[in-house]
């Protein structure tokens, strides 16, 4: 059993159908970790993050859109590593993630009410979201415990906002994210 923590960076936008031209939004990830190996080079994790995504937007003439979020998620995932008896060993991480939106937040800086988008001042459909997450680590195991570097890209399935019909034209608002933590972990 390993209990751990982990912090990082994450790069985030939200993918529209039709497409919405954004830059991305930077933020800080960070949280609790619990993997336990069951099998030899396989295992479970379960973890509880913090998360601060969402996404800026450049209007054509006037302005500028900001969307913050900040969320608490839960993924539960497969570990696959490769190196039963070495220092270094290099990990897969995939599955599903539970997230809960703890706080929403818009900057609206636009000047010319004809570049509003549908979504601008709109509550979000749903606090609650499903999805999946995934990533590729190196770890190093040493004497004081295991250092892990690890990019993970993860996938939202749940729309945002409630798609399609007369007052809104997004048929897809799905949150995208990747981030890049360093995890330390101590065997129990």
């Amino acid at each position: 059993l390993n209990i751990g923590l982990s912090q990082g960076a994450i790069a985030s936008r939200m993918v529209f159908d039709p497409h919405v031209s954004q830059d991305l939004f930077y933020g800080y990830t960070g949280g609790l970790m619990v993997r336990f190996i069951s099998e030899s080079q396989l295992g479970i994790q379960l973890e509880v993050n913090y998360m601060q995504r969402g996404w800026l937007e450049e209007t054509k003439t006037s302005g500028t859109y900001k969307r913050s979020q900040e969320m608490l998620t839960i993924p539960l995932m497969t570990h696959i590593y490769f190196g039963r008896k070495t220092k270094m060993r290099f990990q897969v991480t995939l599955g599903p993630y539970v997230g809960y939106l703890l706080k929403d937040a818009e900057e609206i800086h636009v000047a010319d009410p004809g570049e509003y988008r549908d979504y601008y001042g709109k509550e979000t459909a749903r606090r609650l979201e499903f999805g999946f997450t995934g990533g590729i680590s190196a770890a190093i195991r040493t004497r004081i415990g295991i250092f892990e570097l690890e990019p993970r890209y993860s996938h939202c399935l749940t729309n945002m906002f409630k798609p399609g019909n007369e007052e809104f034209i997004y048929l897809g608002s799905r949150p995208h994210a990747i981030s890049l933590s360093l995890h330390y972990l101590v065997t129990m």
